[in-house]
């Protein structure tokens, strides 16, 4: 059996927005097709490589957003986004951090760099102080639901529903509560 290198994590940089356009092209188009409107679909697929360009322009490194890659080899295989909890859909729990983004080339999916990027990306935002630690994902994406939950968290918000295109496509949000540091 050969040895697959593990994935080294790092902080993207603006010199990386083309190729994570393009995993997040092909990990959507993977996923979503039946739990997003194909129009919509298109739409973020087509705009995702001037969205990551636009995106490090747009959140600089004092906004609290951190963009994460995993690489084997010299190839990025994923990528994963960290910030201060957003109140997108529903106001965040004080002091939360959330897990934005979590995806892979859909060929690296089962190869360790999900965990990976989810380690990292989880002990970015405890390290940076924030509690809970939150994830929203569509309700009908199980993988990704099975993946979360394998990794402790659970479901807070059972059913919210994200509007595009017109359309409800409902969303769950996941929560870990980390213990509170031992005092002295």
């Amino acid at each position: 059996m050969e040895r697959v290198e593990p994935a080294t994590v790092r902080l993207a940089t603006p010199a990386d927005a083309d190729i994570l356009g393009a995993i997040s092209g092909r990990a959507w188009r993977a996923v979503y097709p039946g739990i997003v409107p194909d129009a919509v679909l298109d739409e973020w697929i087509e705009g995702a490589p001037e969205g990551w360009h636009q995106a490090f322009v747009d959140r600089p490194p004092e906004s609290g957003w951190r963009p994460w890659v995993a690489e084997r080899e010299g190839a990025i295989l994923g990528f994963a986004t960290t910030t201060p909890a957003k109140a997108d859909w529903l106001p965040p729990p004080h002091g939360a951090g959330e897990l934005t983004n979590l995806y892979l080339d859909p060929d690296a999916i089962g190869s360790g760099v999900g965990s990976a990027l989810y380690d990292h990306a989880a002990a970015d935002l405890r390290e940076r102080g924030f509690n809970p630690f939150l994830v929203w994902a569509f309700r009908d994406n199980f993988r990704a639901r099975r993946f979360y939950e394998r990794k402790g968290l659970v479901i807070d918000v059972a059913e919210h529903d994200w509007m595009l295109g017109g359309v409800p496509c409902p969303i769950v949000r996941f929560r870990l509560d980390w213990p509170a540091p031992e005092a002295g």
